[in-house]
């Protein structure tokens, strides 16, 4: 039975994958692809070469502090007004902490993992990675029970967790909506799930390959034990 020190150090590498997979959706690739597919251009009055510069625009800005602030005016449309370009530095600023807090997690766990491994404690690593991989699967499956089962409510709670009320919601026919619907973060959100169940499987590859050495060896062990009596008796 795996301590109660082993679910604790599994749940902080599970949130290390978690924030971890966020960094692949935030690449210029991700959100082309994604936008191409998603954005709504034609609603928007713009071109989808255009609408797919926009949405970089405002990738560049989330990620980058000297990225230059967003137009206010997009080709003779609004654009990103005041309300806009706080709620994007919000999600700026979320985005910075979480890649701290990553990095913080990856050192710990790092530090932890150079200790067990001058101890020799193959099998306290091996339990780690396995309550890791569980922890992020049933993560992983509460977000998804939740999407599926009413989408609105659970963008809702998401966004709570970050933002203030009311400084995240805006009119169907805001620039910022059109280059980013619903769809765009539903795929976000299925990449991103898809990033963390690939990794945690990766994690029990990571427990099966430390357990089965050790198991070997003690069969090895009680093979040669057994094979003793047995040929003294002959």
């Amino acid at each position: 039975m795996r301590r109660p020190s082993t679910w604790l150090v599994g749940a902080a590498l599970a949130l290390f994958l978690l924030g971890a997979s966020v960094v692949p959706l935030t690449i210029p690739a991700f959100t082309r692809i994604v936008a191409a597919r998603t954005s709504l251009g034609q609603e928007a009055g713009l071109s989808q070469e255009r609408m797919l510069q926009i949405a970089e625009a405002v990738r560049h800005f989330v990620v980058d502090t000297d990225a230059p602030p967003l137009p206010t005016t997009v080709d003779g449309r609004a654009g990103f007004d005041e309300a806009a370009q706080s709620h994007l530095l919000d999600v700026r600023r979320v985005l910075m902490f979480s890649r701290f807090a990553s990095g913080a997690l990856a050192i710990v766990l790092m530090l932890g993992l150079a200790y067990e491994v001058a101890r020799k404690r193959t099998n306290r690593i091996a339990d780690v990675l396995a309550a890791g991989a569980v922890c992020s699967v049933a993560l992983v499956a509460a977000c998804a029970v939740a999407a599926f089962s009413d989408f609105e409510s659970f963008f809702t709670a998401f966004h709570g967790l970050f933002f203030s009320a009311g400084t995240w919601t805006f009119p169907y026919d805001s620039l910022l909506i059109q280059a980013f619907p619903e769809p765009f973060w539903t795929t976000a959100g299925a990449v991103w799930g898809g990033l963390v169940l690939a990794e945690a499987g990766l994690l029990v590859v990571g427990a099966w390959a430390l357990k089965r050495p050790q198991a070997g060896a003690a069969g090895h062990v009680s093979g040669s034990g057994l094979e003793g009596p047995a040929a003294t008796k002959a």
